[in-house]
């Protein structure tokens, strides 16, 4: 009876297991609202000439407006659209948006509903947010919460673990913030991501082609973790093994600060396989569709400010909404590996291990911890290679979660 009950659980925990939390704010782009959107005009000269990445576009404000969503009468969303067309010296156009000044989040969950055209080569498309601090700190320090990107290098891929992927079946997200640790000569700016990391990134790569389709990104921030995931018919997808911690130093310094909204659909530059205009051979009008942005209260926080009003305060409830059991990092392993938790309130804990037959090989813990975010190290030296299961319970509540033991 309980390798039954584990089983069933396995199975639903496959299931994107996401609860409609109180919406704190959300545009439905019915319409564009300048007084809560401003527009990036130009190639990033003299700053930051071709927006730091040799980009080939000149991002104009004839690209971004709003449209009926093909296939969804009465529905209408943002267009961001690309164009084989010269201007200011480059050979492509294409739009970005972004919400400085006007409108900031600080934690939550936030989710955005996308769709893009066919990127072939050339196009990159992302959903991205920087740190409202910005001009005061500049960048890295500032931070920068990738949610979304397309369009990566097959060299990128391929290092990723995802030689037979191409630009439209595969997506990722990303972290960058200043660390001391990064410093070097190659890198004067001292920026650290976390999507270069193979053995933690965990970009989804669809069955079907993403393109010209709707999928749902998802950014799950609370005071403790963030954690990456996308939506694809209805199933969600992690995209690294774990969540990040944000509670000590340079990653909390950064990320629980306010950030700023970013949509933009780049053209070629060293991030795809379009180093020179002349290598884009994506098909020209692009249109990227964006049908809504929701932000909503996660782990009990989440803050909105609009033109410089808190229309929604995170102070209003401290401690974690929902318990929540981690996939373990790194996964697979070898040795070992840590598992992390979230409890909503304090309470005991059993977190235990089993194998593939549902016997129970070790128990992690067997006592009262109190409401917030915990880690535990598993050493399996002991065990086999194999797949095994860890289950946590906790007040009444229980949930598992899959790992890959490979020595």
């Amino acid at each position: 009876m309980k390798l039954l009950k584990l089983g069933a659980v396995i199975c639903l925990m496959t299931q994107a297991s996401f609860v409609q939390a109180q919406i704190l704010w959300e545009e439905n782009f019915d319409s564009l609202n300048t007084e809560q959107w401003n527009f990036d005009i130009g190639n990033g000269c003299p700053e930051l000439c071709y927006w730091g990445n040799f980009e080939h576009q000149y991002y104009s404000q004839n690209n971004v407006y709003t449209d009926t969503i093909p296939g969804e009468s009465g529905n209408y969303g943002l267009v961001i659209e690309a164009k084989r067309e010269n201007l200011g010296g480059m050979q492509f156009t294409s739009g970005r948006i972004n919400s400085k000044g006007k409108i900031n989040v600080k934690h939550g969950l936030i989710e955005v509903r996308m769709r893009v055209p066919d990127l072939q080569t050339g196009l990159w498309p992302a959903f991205w947010l920087i740190g409202a601090n910005e001009d005061e700190v500049g960048w890295p320090r500032s931070g920068e919460i990738d949610m979304m990107e397309m369009g990566q290098k097959e060299s990128f891929r391929n290092e990723q673990g995802h030689p037979n992927s191409t630009v439209n079946n595969y997506v990722g997200a990303n972290l960058i913030w200043y660390a001391s640790a990064a410093c070097n000569d190659g890198n004067p700016t001292c920026a650290a991501a976390i999507a270069g990391d193979a053995g933690f990134n965990k970009p989804y790569e669809a069955e079907t082609p993403m393109n010209d389709r709707f999928i749902i990104y998802r950014l799950y921030w609370s005071q403790n973790i963030i954690r990456f995931a996308v939506v694809d018919d209805g199933i969600e997808y992690s995209l690294y093994e774990s969540v990040v911690n944000i509670t000590t130093g340079e990653l909390a310094e950064t990320f629980r600060e306010p950030f700023n909204f970013v949509m933009n659909m780049a053209v070629g530059g060293n991030f795809t396989d379009s180093p020179s205009p002349a290598a884009v051979t994506a098909t020209m009008p692009a249109k990227m569709y964006i049908d809504y942005i929701k932000v909503s209260k996660y782990s009990g926080v989440g803050q909105v400010t609009i033109n410089g009003i808190v229309v929604s305060n995170e102070d209003e409830e401290v401690a974690p909404a929902e318990f929540e059991l981690h996939q373990n990092y790194p996964n697979p392993f070898n040795p070992s590996t840590n598992i992390s938790f979230t409890l909503p309130t304090s309470g005991k804990v059993n977190l235990s291990v089993f194998d593939i037959h549902g016997r129970k090989v070790s128990e992690l813990a067997n006592r009262n911890y109190a409401q917030g975010t915990h880690s535990i190290a598993f050493d399996a030296s002991g065990l086999s290679s194999g797949v095994y299961f860890y289950a946590l319970e906790t007040n009444g509540l229980r949930q598992v979660q899959k790992m890959t033991l490979i020595k």
